[in-house]
């Protein structure tokens, strides 16, 4: 029977925190929860069956997640632009990673980046951690040998760090449900892996005692191989104006419905349930007599969507300036947006995107470091650099310009392009290319050179002129 061990931590754990993550994932996925500020509104709209809503914590995830690409890993100062830092932390630590070790483990890096498509699992990984702020990514290898890195839903992992030093795990634990319907928990140590199978195949398991120690193998590799990518999450913040815009948008949906079908009101004496609305129906309604209240008829008036339209946008307004999303995702302007308005506009997404990606990067050095030890080749996480798609919207023509005042101010071309992003690779294959056009320029200018000397020498050849007879 289960005691107050790690199984039933990770249990509680798991249980506790997957109601908040599900709401977290619905505000971004759909499905979003319809609040009232009464009970008496909520009572009133029951009965409704049809949902509405305008998602923008989908828009304000996305926004970040498209700038958020991450294109591979960098061993040394091959091509990174962090690796000459690296390179003198690694000075620092007495343990520098030569050449041959750096370009050996580039190598093995791209290959199963590519392989393995490693940008699509990160690319899963980041959206789950800005929706439900944390992210978790596996790492194995099978006896077979083979690789094994992929994303694993938040809702169904936790780790457990030590309590003296949070940065350093005790425990891992997946919950998962296998193929023969029963529940499972894996749970992850150092130096072995316990699988902890449920007895019963219920949906819903309310007690950890409905399981039992199946199995237990040996972690030969030493290390927990369950890493987190954690964040401050997008919408956390922005939820409650969210349900303010759904709410809006429904009322809105509800007036327009009333106002569809105009309620008119009569006084008279004649019986309403003889009155029938409908196309080409005339109404006979007698005269008063004269003492009271004359006949007389009419319609009430509609709310206008125009008061719920602006509260909308305003509100929505609100998300983006508190989440630092570009207010022109929400609003067509209508015009032309230069190329420096454009990054001034974006200037705090940019900002906010580049902050994911030095909370990320710690998470990836480790995953880096662990599949280069897989494969028997040992470098430190802080050797490692993560390479990432610039941030930035490129704009040709304001960046040329950008770069042509540059290099007329005396910085170098490559000096300008580091600060652009550019890899150390991109870089020498811009020297190879201007080589090889330098080359073809100077084989062309020989060329003409020596067409022009030949048919200087051709204009020049006067034929001696002949003796007379």
């Amino acid at each position: 029977m289960a005691t107050d061990n790690d199984l039933v931590k990770a249990f509680k754990a798991i249980k506790t925190k997957r109601p908040k993550l599900d709401l977290l994932e619905s505000y971004v996925e759909g499905g979003q929860p319809l609040r009232y500020s009464t009970e008496r509104l909520e009572e009133a709209f029951r009965d409704i069956r049809a949902r509405f809503e305008i998602n923008w914590c989908s828009v304000i995830v996305s926004t970040t997640l498209d700038r958020l690409q991450l294109t591979g890993f960098d061993v040394g100062n091959s091509k990174g632009k962090g690796g000459l830092l690296t390179w003198i932390k690694n000075i620092f630590r007495k343990k520098p990673v030569d050449k041959a070790t750096a370009q050996a483990a580039n190598d093995m890096l791209d290959a199963i980046f590519d392989e393995l498509h490693i940008d699509l699992e990160a690319d899963k990984a980041h959206k789950a951690a800005l929706s439900m702020e944390s992210a978790f990514v596996i790492v194995w290898k099978t006896t077979e040998g083979d690789m094994q890195v992929y994303f694993n839903d938040p809702r169904l992992i936790h780790i457990f760090y030590e309590s003296d030093n949070p940065r350093k795990k005790r425990y891992a634990a997946k919950w998962f449900r296998r193929d023969d319907d029963r529940h499972e928990i894996t749970l992850y140590y150092i130096d072995k892996i316990e699988h902890w199978a449920s007895k019963s195949t219920r949906e819903d398991i309310g007690n950890p005692n409905d399981f039992g120690l199946e199995s237990t193998e040996p972690n030969t590799f030493g290390i927990i191989p369950v890493f987190e990518l954690k964040t401050e999450g997008e919408i956390v913040k922005v939820t409650s104006l969210q349900d303010a815009i759904n709410k809006t948008f429904a009322d809105m949906m509800v007036s327009n419905e009333f106002g569809s079908w105009a309620q008119r009101w009569v006084i008279a004496n004649a019986d309403p349930g003889d009155l029938k609305n409908g196309p080409n129906q005339i109404w006979w309604i007698p005269s008063g007599d004269g003492v009271g209240q004359s006949a007389s008829v009419g319609q009430f008036t509609s709310t206008p969507p125009g008061g719920f339209l602006d509260s909308m946008d305003k509100l929505a307004s609100y998300m983006f300036t508190i989440t630092r999303t570009p207010k022109h995702y929400l609003i067509n302007t209508g015009a032309n947006i230069s190329g420096e308005a454009l990054l001034a506009m974006e200037a705090p997404l940019t900002k906010k995107v580049e902050r994911h990606q030095n909370k990320f990067e710690a998470g990836w050095q480790d995953i880096g470091a662990f599949m280069l030890h897989l494969m028997g080749v040992e470098v430190l996480p802080s050797a490692i650099t993560t390479t990432w798609k610039r941030v930035e919207s490129i704009q040709p023509l304001t960046e040329a310009q950008t770069m042509q005042t540059a290099v007329n101010t005396g910085i170098p071309l490559e000096t300008f392009l580091r600060r652009q992003g550019w890899t150390e690779v991109e870089i020498q294959e811009l020297r190879d290319d201007q080589k090889r056009e330098q080359t073809a320029r100077r084989t062309m200018a020989q060329s003409v050179l020596d067409n022009l000397r030949v048919q200087n020498e051709q204009d020049n050849d006067v034929p001696e002129p002949t003796t007379p007879a």
